[in-house]
């Protein structure tokens, strides 16, 4: 259910990204967006300008990994991470996570919850309509 010979990937698309997070703290959450699966590999820049490099790997018919890295050391100067205790950094965080995986047909929501030190963040990916990297 991987990549095939050819590196591509079933989760191959282009996919809204929209995240709701347990944080209260004084840093406002910027990682909503856009992003492209090519090979089950993303990278992307958030409306902070924060660089997301993620992987995403088929675990089961219900289940997809997921391992990213958050580098905020490009973002805007006012904007910051939370490590794992809820204080800011300008280092990148890493996150990684199970989660659940649906398809039907061309549509694919990948979606479940981070654990992230005291922070509960819930992430939801759906592959936008028509959408394919090899057109």
């Amino acid at each position: 259910m991987d990549d095939d010979a050819t590196g591509q990937s079933p989760l191959d698309g282009v996919y809204r990204v929209t995240t709701t997070s347990s944080y209260d703290g004084p840093l406002e959450k910027k990682s909503d967006g856009v992003t492209e699966i090519r090979g089950g590999r993303t990278q992307r820049r958030d409306a902070a300008n924060v660089l997301w490099t993620s992987t995403f790997t088929i675990l089961n018919e219900r289940e997809v990994e997921m391992v990213s890295l958050a580098d905020p050391r490009d973002a805007a100067s006012d904007h910051a991470l939370t490590r794992p205790d809820g204080t800011p950094t300008r280092q990148p965080v890493a996150y990684r996570a199970t989660l659940k995986y649906a398809r039907k047909d061309d549509r694919i929501q990948i979606s479940g919850s981070i654990a992230y030190g005291d922070e509960v963040i819930f992430l939801t990916m759906q592959k936008t309509p028509d959408s394919s990297c090899f057109s």
